[in-house]
């Protein structure tokens, strides 16, 4: 072979490990621009940007106002403070139902479920800070079927839907499932004896692999949830002596 064919060939040869190069280059080492998405569907989708105009509504406005009803994400307001706007009170089932506290320690109860001690330091409150009726443990039950029952189940019993599939994936060996960590069951003596404070906060923070759900249940909604739980974990460790006495005749 000629020797300009073959420094030719050698020439592109080695133009064609550049990419190759330049690829894991890439791959050793961080970068502060985005990555290149071949399919720029979502980047380059249609939509109008903030203060356009747009001649679908009547007004012409691309930037719609809040629609009527839009609940807050904050239920609570301390009075006095800026937060605590009665032109904007919060919506519930289609009535404005504001609710104001009084001072920063009923906001922490109500907000965050702690209080604080005589040493300063804070604690779970031991009872549920709102008022428990038959109305807010029938909307903490349906709250809890659609949030906590898929995993933990409508008993309570850690054996949800999704707590069933999980594990029969893992005994199928599925890699996806390796890491799944079974829910916690209610009716335990630990979480039995556990302050509502602390099941509020496992409700707006999470636990361990479970996520906060404080973007998807309002503060109410948290509360009358942790309400029904309680109702449940005593639906399931009850003792003859819970029952009425004129009712026990009706109980086998």
């Amino acid at each position: 072979m000629p020797r300009m064919a073959l420094g030719i060939l050698l020439i592109v040869l080695a133009a064609a490990l550049v990419p190759f190069g330049l690829i894991a280059l890439s791959r050793s080492r961080t970068s502060p621009l985005p990555p290149v998405h071949p399919i720029q569907n979502m980047v380059r989708q249609q939509k109008f940007r903030a203060q356009r105009g747009n001649e679908m509504f009547a007004d012409e406005r691309a930037m719609r106002p809040l629609v009527p009803g839009a609940e807050a994400r904050e239920d609570f307001v301390v009075a006095n403070e800026p937060l605590n706007d009665p032109v904007h009170p919060r919506m519930i089932d289609g009535r404005t139902q504001p609710i104001v506290v009084a001072d920063q320690a009923q906001y922490d109860r109500l907000m965050l479920g702690t209080q604080q001690q005589p040493d300063g330091k804070p604690a779970f409150v031991a009872q549920i800070p709102v008022p428990v009726s038959l109305d807010l443990l029938r909307r903490g039950q349906e709250r809890f079927n659609i949030y906590c029952a898929p995993c933990h189940g409508q008993s309570g019993y850690g054996d949800g839907m999704v707590a069933r599939r999980a594990k029969e994936m893992q005994e199928a060996g599925a890699d996806t499932a390796a890491l799944w960590n079974a829910p916690t069951s209610y009716h335990t003596d630990p979480l039995r004896k556990q302050p509502v404070g602390y099941l509020y906060g496992v409700v707006a923070n999470g636990v361990r692999t479970m996520p906060s759900y404080a973007k998807q249940i309002s503060v109410q909604d948290r509360w009358a949830i942790v309400a029904y739980v309680k109702a449940l974990q005593r639906s399931q460790d009850a003792k003859p002596d819970d029952v009425p006495e004129n009712q026990r005749p009706n109980f086998r």
